[in-house]
Formats: C-alpha cells, structure tokens, sequence
C-alpha cells in the first residue's frame, strides 16, 4: 500500500468515524432493540451522500473506486458506533450491480445516492414457482430485496419491491431489535420483476458481492470489539475497590490484555483480507476473517460484561448492546463461511 493510498484511507476513516457518532451510538442502538425504528430513508440518503455505497464501485459507474480496503475502514468505524443501518448490504448491493452488465439501468445510480435500500438473499423455489427465503436481515425495512435463484438453472436475480404484489414478508426481532424476514415472492410476481442478473454475469457477481459482504460484517465486528473494549478499560480505570481502581487488579489485566490481543489480531487479519482482494483467495480470506471477527467479538463482548460486574448484567447498561449486536452480526453467514473455510467453493 503506497503513501498516498494509506493517507487517503486515513481521510476516509476521520470522515466515517465523525459520521457514525452522529448517525450511532449507544442511545441509537437502545432505541432500536426497545422496538425504535433502526433508520429511515433519509438516513439512507445522508449516508449515499458520502459515497460509501459507491466505494467498491469504479469512478465510471459512479463510484469512487477505492475497493475493499478502503469499504472495510468504514464498515469498521460503523461497528465501533453501533450504527443499525444495513451499511454492508448497501455496499455490498452496489458491488453486485456494478457488475452485472446492462440489465441494471438507472438501479445503479438508485442504489449509489441511497433513493433504494436493497437486501440480498438467495431464494428457494416451490412446488407453485414461488420463490422464499428466511431469516433475511433487514429485509423487513428494506425498499427492494436483490433475490438470486442461485440453485435454479440458468442462474438469475431479480429486484423485488417490497410490498409489491404477490410478495409477503414476515419479520421477527433478531436479540439486538433489528429484523430477520421470512420473505415469499409468487410465481407471477417473481416472473414481471425485472432481472438484474443473468448467467452471463451473475454467478461471478453474486459470488464476489457475498464475499465482500463477509469481509465488510467482519470489519464491522471487529470495530464493535474495540469499541466494546474501550468501555470497559474506562469503566475499569474508574471503578474503586478497597480505595484502588479495579483495572489495578492483575488478574482483571491479565483478562484485558487477552482481550486487547483478541481485537488486534482480528483487526489485523480483516486489513490482511483486504488487501488479498482482488486475488484467487479473496473468497477464503474474506470467511476466514469473518469467522475470526464474529468468535472474537462474542468472547470480548462477554468479557466486557463480566469487567462490570453486576452492573454489566443490567439491561439498562450499555455493556449488553455490543454483545446483543455481536451476536445478530456474528450469525449471519456461519454455513457458507464455514462451507469455504473447510475446502468447498467460495
């Protein structure tokens, strides 16, 4: 990475990081899991304004072509505030798209300025000629869902209104307040949707736009790991027992310290994938440091608690936001990771 490059990636963090204070925080996050709206469309349209769905997508479409480590420095600064909105999936959207040829029309530029919010998922067929899929995040406050026959021969994604006719979706709340849909598309609805993928461009495009997915949710868990960290060193600093600050205590440093190796390694193995994109490991790399990121968040978010003490346990403590979140992030791709981690197609 040369000079100019890594200043650039500086600029882009400062930028990011003063964003999502304002957008996140902890108050955001509280107010989405007591059953608050996780964001609207304005906010949508604020965050296309800073180009962040247009960052892994070349200038000549639009984009800033600045690729995946560039994208990974603002997933992290979204994790390290909490931040609801589907940032990943916008970006990730965007990636697709902006390779799948002609079929897309103006949906890219739609989707770049933030005027739609898309969710991908892969859909099964049934015996009618629906398609469905499940436990899709935030499909429920999504605008249109980016839905691939990715099973089915040819291969082909449609755009889907939600709320079109013919399509149903059903949302549960996921621990942290945001929601996991249960989504069915008609067979005529699924028919008069336009394609936005086809077999020519469509099983390479899907395939990279879930890897940088993987690769974005890693980066942002493992900003919500420092974040969550950081809480309980300044906890820790203040906190006095038998007129001293716990953080004195060796055996509760010792337990930081683990921590603080935790979060660094994962934040340097989410920059080492980064930087392989691009190349034949791309897939690998991006589920090897998701998988690193979603164990070590959930092993700090733990910890983090357990340094409070009894207070951490308190659902009005911010200590259980960054587990709760920790835990929706850290389940979304467990099979397909795992499925590339242990030797099958990426």
């Amino acid at each position: 990475m040369n000079g100019e490059y890594a200043a650039q990636l500086r600029m882009i963090g400062e930028s990011a990081a003063h964003f999502a204070a304002g957008q996140g925080g902890a108050a955001a996050a509280r107010a989405v899991q007591e059953g608050g709206t996780a964001w609207d469309m304005a906010a949508w349209k604020d965050i296309g304004a800073l180009g962040w769905f247009g960052i892994a997508v070349g200038e000549e479409q639009g984009g800033l072509g600045l690729s995946a480590p560039a994208a990974v420095v603002v997933a992290q600064e979204a994790g390290r505030a909490l931040m609801m909105p589907p940032v990943a999936s916008g970006i990730a959207v965007a990636a697709i798209l902006a390779q799948a040829g002609d079929a897309p029309g103006r949906v890219l530029e739609d989707v770049l300025a933030g005027n739609i919010l898309a969710v991908p998922a892969p859909v099964a067929a049934a015996e009618d000629g629906a398609r469905g899929a499940t436990l899709v995040p935030d499909a429920g406050r999504a605008t249109h869902w980016l839905l691939a026959a990715e099973c089915e021969s040819p291969f082909e994604a449609r755009l889907i209104a939600r709320g079109a006719p013919g399509t149903q979706c059903e949302t549960r709340p996921a621990v942290d307040g945001t929601g996991l849909a249960d989504i069915r598309v008609s067979a005529s609805a699924w028919g008069d949707a336009p394609v936005m993928l086809d077999r020519a461009h469509g099983p390479a495009a899907w395939r990279e736009g879930h890897h940088l997915l993987w690769l974005l949710d890693a980066a942002y868990l493992s900003g919500l790991t420092e974040a969550a960290l950081e809480l309980a060193l300044e906890y820790m600093r203040l906190r006095r027992q038998f007129g001293v600050p716990v953080g004195s205590f060796q055996a509760l440093q010792h337990r930081a310290a683990m921590c603080h190796v935790d979060g660094k390694a994962t934040r340097a193995l989410v920059h080492e994938a980064a930087q392989a994109w691009g190349g034949a490991r791309q897939g690998w790399a991006a589920a090897a440091a998701y998988h690193r990121a979603a164990a070590s968040a959930l092993r700090v978010t733990k910890e983090v608690i357990q340094f409070h003490g009894a207070i951490g346990f308190a659902d009005e403590h911010d200590a259980g936001l960054f587990l709760k979140r920790a835990m929706t992030v850290g389940a979304r791709h467990g099979r397909d990771v795992r499925q590339v981690l242990m030797g099958g197609m990426e």
